[in-house]
């Protein structure tokens, strides 16, 4: 098919435009041979005339709208610059797309704007995908570049170029992070960080503010990330290239210095930066000669911040992190270092000024020699050295030399730390390299940077167009189709303009050789050697500059500074001035390496070879080096395979998603995307598989073509009929290859089939239309004749009598009629009261009997809550009185410690009067001693008066000795009757103390008696806990000694019966000991209470304080209550001091010992069914049978599910049933380490993992159903319950077989998801469950001939959606064969339904060639399936189909109308689960599959946004396949009577005994 039988009515081309660049229209009529001019009519209605002067001038077709909006732009049927600029307009524009493919390159256009496509999530989706399976991405590439490196065991590189505020440096650091994430390596070094972490200091002292950006990177750079043989990240390591040093000294307006800078001076006044003595950015030359030193938005102590923990991070120590800022902030003061003109020829540095002293201060320099220096230089001759004054301007060149070359060996420095860091020990396997470079660039004036960097894409471009060449021959010779030469661009010859022998940079160094060397002498070699170089122009206009014609475009360099620039010198004396400092990081300042390395194997080089320097002692120029860095760098690309990331800028006022189609045409140029369009035009562009055309074109198939068979060969045939030329297309073995234009071609052909075809159906459906009006209105008329015709007849026939008997005749109809009617009526009336009456008087009784219910209810409930109120009463009684004897007990501890604090004072009170009544006494006894002595004395007296009456003399004299003597015994009278009195005294003390102790003794009594009941439990407990000894041995015996049966049952009914006396006595004790304490209180029987007082005390009391116990009691009951009181209330304290310690709590647990004793006679009355005794030897026999060598596949387990775990069961009742924890604790423990042996030899299993989730799950429900716990008793029958576990709490082996379930669980549904996920896709999207109905748009995307493996399924073999129905079935009958409970089952498929869901919908979003109407119909009607399937399964009452909600909103808002506000008001209704950014995201990815559907305007999309801005919900665009749903295991109690269950012989557990 001839290009120009295309122009014809109806099509559309493009037509240049000033200010649009291409704008469309419209052919209104075919184009002939000849014609001077084409038919258009513009998009605006306009008409015009297009002049064509050949058939070479034509203007070219625009692609069929389905065509428009391709992810590669190479899929196009016409292929040229303005289809190009249009699909990228409108995947940007309307499709809010930033990332499309060109061939092997991803163009990325900056979106000026936050996206949400850069999550882990979207990570994880395109790991592991083709490149081309979902939308373009970065991430795309680089798993294309990580797939390649551990499949085919070569390096690769990712070159990212564009022009300053394309998106560069972003796109890189997005290439990083995804590395970073796909290959996490599990040591501790953190290496990926640390990779990540070096973005933040690169971009700090290398990156600044442009007027085109705002983080512009002034610097190349290329990183290998470093991979050991795992493919795991071990390192890293950076090459940097040309650094703008200039930029250090001068800023244009509106543009600022590196941003380091300006984090400094914004930390000025943090105390680590106070020593530098920094200003603000304002005050310094260096940082404010742009203006604005503030980027807005951009918070400069923040990333200060940043850039500081980053050099923490990566390991740089505080040291160097202090020299890097003294340094810097060296700079920023040697730049306000003012020199002053001295006359016209000399110059000095200002003494007013304090920034030199600081600048020498920093750096350890001594400032005189810099201050001299600055301004002088030594010129050696060859017989002496001069040194001389420099102008002013020279100085101030000399200050700013210094200071770029002091940056950049800071800037190397911190490259070189950096690299030190990033490199781990260890040998490197691999590498992906990651180049952000400079693009093409051209300004108003272009200096020597301009030229270096155009040359360095000049290199770029010419080995991508070998690539591209390459990949294009692979292709072919793949394919089996035959190779032609492709005619593309070639630009060797401004390479070997730039670099060969007498080139520009070889004239350059010359020149540089000369010291009176000048810009102008060089341009005008230029002129002279150049000139006549067709690619090389000088000039109209300026003798100051020269023009090149680049690949790009033509780019006019000033020559101004070139020299200058290109020697890059600093004068000797400094130099030397900075090597004499002691600052450590100026040790290596400016030594020259000398470059040895040879460049080997470059295969882009110059056609000659450059010219070497004579002197190997000149130092080299700056274009030296750069032009060996750039053939190092080509050599590295040429050794690795390639991935090209091109990023446009989209407009210049950097607003988000505005596109000027100027400013991306000439980026398109200069980046290469044209040149490979160009280069996929030449040969065979549009390249389809066979199934895909035969899905696509079968309309045009005849029905003999379509009966021919194989597809591959009516594919051929259909193509021979349809386009005879041959050299149109050519078939390779897996693909068909067309030149330009014949898709579009096809689709023409496929409209016009289809159009054809809407025109039939129309035709015969407007014919059947017409039809059925005409039928119709034809019986309307027939059916009006036969009226009309008939009142014609009617009145030509009828007469007055026949008109007045025929009125008679309705009247008597009428009557009758009537009649009729009114008996009907009348009986109906009847009918109906009798039903009303019977069914008032059914509600009446009805009413009647409910209230009679009611009020019977009202008299129980009044019962019932009288007595439980009563019941609460007793127990708060119960409770009041408890409470009121622990109070009055402690009261009555507290009166007797106070009453032997009396009986104390009082005894040592009678002590002391005793003593006294003693003295006196003895005092009396001696008065009258003295007494009897004086009568004596007396009588001896009146003896010797008598004797002396004679003698008269001495008569006076014994008259004197008696008075005395009369007088003294007065006296002793006296004292005598004092004594007496004093002692009556004390008598009555005695009696006073007498009494209260004898109070006190009957205080004690009463206690006594209180303490006596209180004692009465302890001796029924003491009775019992003998008696309970001899049981617990008695069962013991019972339990080993059951070698026969007749004889344990002998055994039991002698212990039953021994039991039960037992029981008796102890009934008959109880009674007697009641009887007792009831007469306790009345003292009336002393012994009784004596001998249990004596048992009690016997022990519970030490001998000692038994013995003086005893005597107190015997003196209690005998009376004898003269005793000792000190004794009496010491041992009353003493006693009950040790009684009532603690004897609450020993109530308590005789109680718990009491019930369970009781229990366990119980369990010896209940006959015990339905256990298995196995020895403790054969616990691992049982384990390795029951759990290990069992088979999921078995007949016995098939027949009865859960039988393991019943068995297993059954014996641990018995450990229990034997009170042996010991056994059970080893029983449940190797229970629980089989099971998980199982599943950690089974792990890839999905029967054995399904086997044992049902068992362990009957297991836990087997130890929650006999726990004997309420909760779980209350559903088991009467025979479970008495057979429940007695002895021991299982709750805590409960968790841990719950938490082995929950992991057996999720490892069942991993395996699961592992089978299902790969079928997902094919079968709900790519399938075409709906046949006839094609809902794939071929997308015709040419993918690596590399990077895909050979795929090994055949067609027959691709999935459906009855795959995963066959799959689930699968399941399904895997889980109900092995008794997995319905309910979890439930849960699994919901976890299952939910990864259907998440993985479809993800793919849709990354997709674009999947959002479209008939997708969205394929989506229903394998949702549609799937619910058939859950309903036939009866799982629809498991919340299964809810995880389905946001995949059918998703279907549902493919299909519905995008149009008007009411379509946007039900979209923000309907699709409630989807959150606003998927809406929105698909709504933009919306395509049309034919012609006649229409995209969504993004007017439309807009509305949607507004309406969606209130609602709350997650802004991830993507949902988290990896999620869980929280798995619960319900309690379902078995009916199961596990005494009825037989052991199978099959299982050879015969070692079992049942009991």
């Amino acid at each position: 098919m001839a290009l120009q039988e295309l122009y014809t009515k109806y099509n559309r081309v493009w037509i240049p435009d000033a200010e649009q660049v291409w704008k469309s229209a419209e052919i209104l009529q075919d184009f002939t041979p000849g014609d001077r001019a084409l038919h258009l009519q513009l998009e605006d209605g306009t008409v015009l005339q297009y002049p064509v002067e050949g058939p070479g001038q034509l203007p070219p077709l625009r692609n069929p709208d389905i065509l428009v909006g391709e992810n590669d732009l190479t899929a196009l049927s016409y292929l040229h610059e303005p289809a190009v600029l249009h699909n990228l307009r409108v995947r940007f524009v309307d499709s809010r797309i930033i990332y499309t493919y060109c061939g092997i390159i991803l163009v990325a256009v900056n979106p000026y704007k936050q996206l949400p496509i850069y999550g882990d999530a979207v990570i994880h989706a395109y790991s592991g995908q083709n490149m081309g399976d979902l939308d373009p991405h970065i991430f795309a590439v680089a798993e294309e570049a990580y797939k390649q490196m551990a499949r085919n065991n070569r390096n690769q590189s990712i070159i990212v170029s564009g022009e300053s505020g394309a998106g560069k440096t972003v796109s890189a650091r997005y290439a990083m992070r995804y590395f970073a994430m796909v290959s996490k390596s599990s040591s501790n070094k953190r290496v990926e960080d640390k990779v990540l972490a070096s973005n933040p200091i690169t971009e700090a002292i290398g990156n600044a503010k442009t007027t085109r950006n705002d983080n512009s990177s002034r610097f190349g750079k290329y990183t290998e990330i470093s991979f050991d043989r795992r493919y795991q990240i071990i390192g890293a390591n950076m090459r940097t290239y040309l650094l703008e040093k200039s930029r250090v000294v001068f800023q244009s307006e509106n543009e600022r210095n590196y941003h380091i800078f300006y984090q400094m001076c914004a930390c000025a006044e943090e105390p680590e930066f106070k020593s530098l003595r920094l200003l603000s950015a304002d005050k310094f030359n260096y940082t404010c000669m742009g203006g604005d030193t503030e980027i807005q938005g951009v918070d400069d102590r923040a990333d200060m911040a940043e850039t500081r923990r980053t050099f923490n991070l990566l390991g740089l120590k505080e040291d160097f992190q202090a020299d890097v800022f003294k340094m810097l902030a060296a700079i920023l003061h040697l730049g306000n270092v003012v020199i002053k003109a001295v006359g016209s020829d000399q110059s000095s540095i200002s003494s007013s000024g304090s920034h030199l002293a600081v600048f020498c201060d920093l750096l350890g320099v001594r400032q005189e020699n810099m201050s001299r220096w600055l301004c002088h230089r030594r010129i050696v001759l060859a017989s002496e050295t001069v040194v001389k004054p420099q102008p002013r301007e020279r100085a101030i060149n000399a200050r700013d030399a210094l200071a770029k070359h002091l940056y950049a060996y800071l800037f190397d420095c911190v490259i070189h730390k950096i690299n030190q860091s990033l490199r781990v020990p260890g040998k490197q396997h691999s590498f992906i390299g990651v180049l952000d470079i400079y693009g093409f660039e051209t300004f108003d004036v272009n200096s020597f940077e301009q030229f270096c960097i155009n040359y360095a894409n000049e290199k770029l471009q010419q080995q991508f167009n070998l690539h591209v060449f390459k990949l294009e021959q692979e292709e072919y010779m793949k394919e089996d189709i035959p190779w032609t030469l492709i005619d593309f661009y070639d630009n060797q010859p401004v390479i070997d303009l730039i670099e060969a022998k007498m080139g520009i940079l070889d004239l350059l160094d010359e020149e540089c050789l000369f010291p009176q060397g000048t810009d102008m002498n060089w341009l005008q070699k230029l002129y002279n050697y150049l000139g006549s170089k067709p690619l090389f122009e000088k000039p109209r206009l300026s003798s100051e500059a020269f023009v090149i014609q680049h690949f790009a475009d033509k780019v006019e360099y000033q020559c101004k500074g070139f020299l200058e620039k290109n020697r890059d010198n600093l004068y000797e004396e400094l130099v030397s001035v900075m090597r004499a400092s002691k600052f450590p990081l100026l040790a290596d300042f400016y030594n020259e390496e000398e470059n040895n390395s040879v460049i080997k194997g470059v295969k882009v080089k110059a056609a000659r070879s450059g010219v070497k320097p004579a002197n190997k002692q000149l130092r080299t120029t700056v274009g030296d080096k750069f032009r060996s860095s750039l053939y190092l760098l080509m050599d590295t690309l040429n050794a690795t395979t390639p991935h090209y990331v091109r990023c446009i800028k989209p407009n210049e006022e950097k607003l988000p998603f505005e596109y000027d189609s100027k400013r991306v045409v000439q980026q398109l140029r200069a980046c290469g995307v044209l040149e490979t369009v160009h280069i996929s035009a030449q040969s065979y562009p549009s390249r389809w598989t066979y199934i895909e055309f035969y899905s696509r074109y079968s309309i045009l198939m005849s029905q003999a073509e379509l009966r021919a068979g194989e597809k591959k060969q009516i594919c051929r045939t259909v193509l021979q009929r349809l386009i005879p030329d041959s050299n149109q297309y050519k078939f390779g073995r897996t693909k068909i290859f067309f030149r330009a234009g014949q898709v579009a071609y096809l689709e023409k052909l496929r409209l016009d089939r289809l159009r054809t075809a809407c025109i039939t159906i129309q035709k015969h459906v407007r014919g059947w239309r017409q039809r059925q009006r005409y039928l119709s209105m034809r019986q309307a008329a027939i059916i009006i004749q036969q009226y009309v015709r008939g009142k014609r007849q009617i009145r030509r026939t009828l007469t007055a009598a026949a008109l007045k008997q025929a009125w008679a005749a309705v009247v008597i109809q009428r009557h009758c009629r009537g009649y009729l009617i009114r008996r009907i009526y009348l009986l109906l009336q009847v009918a109906t009261i009798t039903i009303q009456a019977y069914t008032r008087g059914w509600m009446a009784r009805k009413r009647y009997k409910k209230m009679v219910e009611e009020h019977k209810a009202l008299v129980l409930q009044k019962y019932a809550r009288a007595w439980l109120v009563r019941r609460r009463f007793q127990t708060m009684r119960r409770l009041v009185l408890n409470v009121q004897l622990s109070y009055r007990v402690q009261q009555l501890r507290k009166k007797i410690e106070e009453q032997n604090k009396e009986n104390r004072g009082l005894v040592e009170r009678l002590t002391s009067l005793a003593s006294a009544h003693a003295q006196g006494l003895d005092r009396a006894q001696a008065l009258e001693m003295e007494l009897s002595k004086a009568v004596s004395e007396k009588a001896s007296v009146e003896e010797r008066e008598k004797k002396r009456k004679e003698d008269t003399d001495q008569k006076e004299d014994l008259e004197k000795e008696i008075l005395i003597l009369k007088e003294e015994n007065r006296r002793l009278r006296e004292e005598k009757v004092q004594l007496q009195t004093q002692v009556e005294e004390d008598t009555q003390v005695n009696k006073e103390l007498q009494e209260q102790f004898s109070q006190l003794t009957k205080h004690v009594k009463v206690n006594w008696i209180n303490f006596f009941f209180t004692i009465d439990s302890q001796v029924m407990e003491t009775q019992l806990r003998e008696q309970r000894e001899g049981y617990e041995s008695q069962v013991e015996a019972l339990v080993f000694k059951n070698d026969h049966l007749t004889r344990e049952n002998q055994q039991l009914q002698a212990l039953f019966q021994e039991k039960n006396d037992v029981n008796r006595s102890i009934g008959q004790e109880v009674a007697r000991l009641n009887a007792e304490n009831m007469v306790l209180s009345s003292f009336l029987i002393y012994d009784t209470l004596y001998s249990c007082i004596y048992s009690i005390c016997q022990k519970h009391l030490s001998k000692l304080i038994y013995r003086s116990f005893t005597v107190f009691l015997e003196n209690i009951f005998l009376g004898k209550l003269m005793i000792s009181e000190k004794h009496c209330a010491c041992l009353v304290t003493h006693t009950l001091f040790l009684l009532f310690q603690d004897f609450e709590e020993q109530l308590d647990m005789k109680d718990r010992t009491i019930k369970r004793l009781q229990d366990q006679i119980k369990a010896l009355q209940a006959p015990v069914k339905g256990n298995l005794y196995n020895k403790p030897t054969q616990t691992q026999t049982l384990m390795s049978l029951c759990c290990a060598e069992l088979k999921p596949r078995g007949v016995v387990v098939n027949m009865i599910p859960g039988l393991a775990a019943n068995l297993l069961f059954m014996c641990v009742r018995h450990a229990d049933y034997l009170n042996d924890g010991n056994k059970l604790k080893s029983l449940m423990h190797a229970i629980i380490t089989s099971i998980k042996q199982v599943i950690t030899d089974h792990q890839e299993n999905f029967e054995m993992l399904s086997f044992w989730l049902s068992n362990t799950y009957y297991l836990l429900n087997c130890l929650k159903q006999y726990s004997g716990e309420e909760e779980f008793m209350k559903h088991n029958t009467e025979r479970q319950n008495k057979n429940c576990l007695q002895n021991f709490d299982l709750s805590e082996h409960r968790q841990i077989l719950s938490d082995l379930a929950i992991r057996i669980y999720h490892q069942f549904i991993n395996i699961m998801e592992d089978t299902l996920f790969p079928m997902i896709v094919p079968a709900m999207l790519e399938h075409e469950s709906l046949q006839g109905i094609s809902s794939m748009k071929p997308t015709g995307f040419r993918k690596r001939s590399n990077s895909l493996l050979e795929d090994g399924r055949s067609e027959g073999e691709a999935y459906s959606i009855s795959s995963v129905l066959q799959l689930m079935n699968a399941f399904h009958s895997s889980m109900a064969q092995h008794g997995v409970e319905p309910q979890l089952q439930g849960q699994a498929i919901r976890q299952l339904f939910y990864l259907i869901a998440a993985t479809t919908l993800n793919s849709i979003l990354l997709r674009k060639d999947l959002c479209s109407c008939r997708k969205g119909m394929q989506i229903r009607c394998n949702i549609s399936y799937l619910e058939e399937w859950l309903r036939e399964k009866g799982l629809q009452g498991c919340s299964v189909m809810e995880t389905l909600g946001p995949l059918s909103q998703a279907a549902w808002l493919l299909q519905v109308n995008k149009t008007t506000d009411e379509d946007a008001a039900e979209i923000q209704q309907r699709c409630h689960e989807l959150s606003p950014v998927q809406i929105v995201k698909i709504l933009n990815s919306y395509t049309p599959i034919d012609d006649f559907e229409k995209r969504v305007a993004p007017s439309f999309v807009r509305k949607v946004q507004a309406l969606l801005q209130e609602r709350e919900g997650s802004n991830q665009l993507m949902m988290d396949a990896q999620y869980r749903f929280q798995v619960t295991f319900p309690f379902c109690p078995s009916t199961q009577a596990l005494e009825l269950l037989q052991v199978p012989s099959s299982l050879h557990l015969g070692f079992l005994t049942r009991i």
